[in-house]
């Protein structure tokens, strides 16, 4: 048993778990990061209003990593951080670094050599100057809850981490397994970054193939005109006649077609019960890759028959969301988890051929503008799965959406793979923390045990 647990007052095991625990092995044992040479660097702070004091013509147009880019150990990137850093400075990214978000809940990444070089925003603190394995550490630990209770401790009601607090945490000493877990953190990170950049490529075709929809939108602020075809008798709300009067033309002037000619949508049954191992396919476990990603469940959530449709993804069917606020599309490729069921906010479509490339389609701003003006409700808008069928694409050479399906599938292939090797790291990753942590814990267990 360490010395300080013999001697501390009305010892108890309670005492020296979580943080506490955290606490006394750095404290004995650890380094604190300003002590290693580190800085701690605010993100750039700016604003877009003219005529405020941290006015900045660069904030409306500079692609920034913000709070909701930070994930557990890596940079999650949105569409906009694709493109070549605008600027540079000591707010931008740099190998090595630890990126920190200020509010609760606490999550650090890794920056990697392949990451870019965007600036992070003022509600985001930079750890720079370690070293790979000190840096790898350094955000592993801040991932955990005992050492984000530390750096929250004296934060008072906000729960915002201070460029003080993180300079004086202390952390349990650098295993030297990190020298060779941090490269394989950082080829990890580096090939995700790769292939999205790849599919990033596609994407940006697809975004340039439906650009003709700009020069077609109606803009109601000052009265428009509208083409007697789009005056029905289905709605004559302007957003709504608005919507058709556009479509009407792409189909006219550029040869666009409805997704109701190239697709049937599947059957909307319900499950009847909650089967043994069966998995709900949510809205929020696809992003802006198109991918089937499986997140974990939440305590107490389980499958809602009522709400699940009956039959399991099948693989080559696209999943258009119908909730009008936050439309998004998933391709299904062929190594989908088995027995995974969508819940029924989403719309199932069957293409004739290269499903993935109508998929970048319609995950393009344009669709996803006609996806949201289709929406009916007030607190909550959705889009009728028949209503999706009436959105307008366009029909690119096949050529070119045979190149999309091969991208597409491709990117799949390969994110599928480094999620798992993602996993594997994770796991000796953490086992290598709970090693490094274990004396105080199983210090408490052999005293609980004791007791009568």
């Amino acid at each position: 048993m360490p010395a300080l647990l013999a001697s501390a007052p009305g010892w108890s095991p309670a005492y020296f778990v979580g943080s506490a625990a955290a606490a006394l092995r750095a404290g004995l044992e650890g380094w604190a990061i300003g002590e290693r040479g580190a800085q701690v660097l605010e993100g750039w702070r700016v604003s877009e209003t003219l005529g405020a004091v941290a006015y900045d013509a660069r904030a409306a147009t500079t692609p920034v990593y913000r709070q909701g880019n930070i994930d557990r150990l890596c940079l999650s990137l949105g569409l906009q951080h694709w493109t070549a850093p605008q600027m540079t400075g000591r707010w931008c990214v740099q190998p090595d670094d630890v990126v920190v978000n200020k509010h609760a809940p606490v999550r650090a990444a890794f920056v990697s050599t392949a990451a870019k070089r965007h600036a992070v925003d003022g509600n985001t603190l930079i750890v720079r100057g370690l070293t790979r394995a000190d840096a790898a550490w350094v955000a592993l630990c801040l991932n955990q809850p005992g050492y984000q209770q530390l750096l929250l401790v004296e934060s008072g009601v906000l729960q915002r981490v201070g460029i003080g607090s993180l300079e004086s945490l202390r952390v349990a000493p650098t295993p030297p397994q990190l020298e060779g877990l941090s490269a394989k953190l950082r080829d990890i990170l580096d090939e995700k970054t790769m292939a999205g950049e790849a599919l990033n490529l596609a994407r940006g075709e697809a975004a340039d193939t439906v650009d003709a929809a700009a020069a077609h939108a109606f803009h109601l602020a000052g009265g428009a005109f509208f083409p007697r075809e789009a005056v029905t008798n289905e709605s004559w709300l302007p957003e709504a006649t608005a919507l058709r009067a556009e479509q009407v033309a792409l189909e006219q002037d550029h040869g666009w077609v409805s997704v109701g000619d190239l697709a049937w949508s599947d059957d909307r049954a319900r499950l009847t019960d909650a089967r043994e191992g069966a998995r709900a396919l949510r809205l929020r476990d696809v992003g802006g890759d198109l991918f089937v990603s499986l997140a974990e469940e939440a305590p107490g959530e389980e499958i809602m028959p009522s709400r699940t449709l009956a039959k399991p993804l099948v693989p080559g069917e696209v999943l258009l969301s119908t909730l009008g606020s936050s439309f998004r599309v998933a391709y299904v490729d062929d190594d989908v988890p088995p027995d995974t069921f969508p819940v029924d906010g989403w719309a199932r479509m069957r293409f004739r051929e290269t499903p993935a490339a109508w998929a970048l389609l319609l995950a393009t701003e344009p669709l996803c503008s006609q996806a949201a003006r289709l929406a009916v409700g007030t607190v909550q808008q959705f889009v009728t799965p028949e209503a999706l069928r009436s959105l307008r694409v366009p029909v690119p050479p096949r050529e070119l959406r045979d190149r999309w399906q091969r991208a597409v599938d491709r990117y799949h292939a390969q994110r599928r793979a480094l999620d798992r090797q993602w996993s594997v790291l994770m796991s000796e990753l953490m086992t290598v923390f709970t090693a490094v942590h274990q004396p105080f814990a199983a210090t408490t267990a052999a005293e609980q045990e004791s007791r009568p």
